[in-house]
């Protein structure tokens, strides 16, 4: 469960932009997880909401939301923006090469923090 290590590595974001915004009470996190990051929504909330806010003072009663990153690719030989439905082999469907790079959709970062 690689997700617990990711939360707890997110909250220590959270808790630094905490500081520096002096911030006593924190009410609400919103996390960017990319559709292609591998990691699973629910074992990440889980351990926000079972383990890491109940265990903070300043966040024990704190929402998280959750943005999820579409998945999109870029064919590096043509440049056209290439979306999952229009991949098929990992080709691109405008000129068929296979040099294609995830442009987004592998991200997770903390996006907002909300608080008094």
């Amino acid at each position: 469960m690689h997700e617990h290590g990711i939360a707890r590595d997110l909250w220590k974001v959270v808790l630094s932009e905490a500081q520096k915004n002096n911030l006593k009470k924190i009410t609400k996190v919103t996390v960017v997880l990319g559709a292609a990051s591998g990691i699973e929504q629910d074992m990440l909330n889980h351990s926000f909401v079972d383990h890491i806010f109940p265990e903070s003072e300043i966040a024990k009663d704190a929402v998280i939301e959750y943005e999820v990153m579409p998945l999109t690719a870029q064919c590096n030989v043509c440049k056209a923006e290439i979306k999952p439905s229009q991949m098929e082999n990992i080709k691109c469907p405008y000129c068929g090469s296979c040099d294609i790079k995830i442009i987004s959709g592998c991200e997770v970062y903390v996006k907002n923090i909300e608080g008094q």
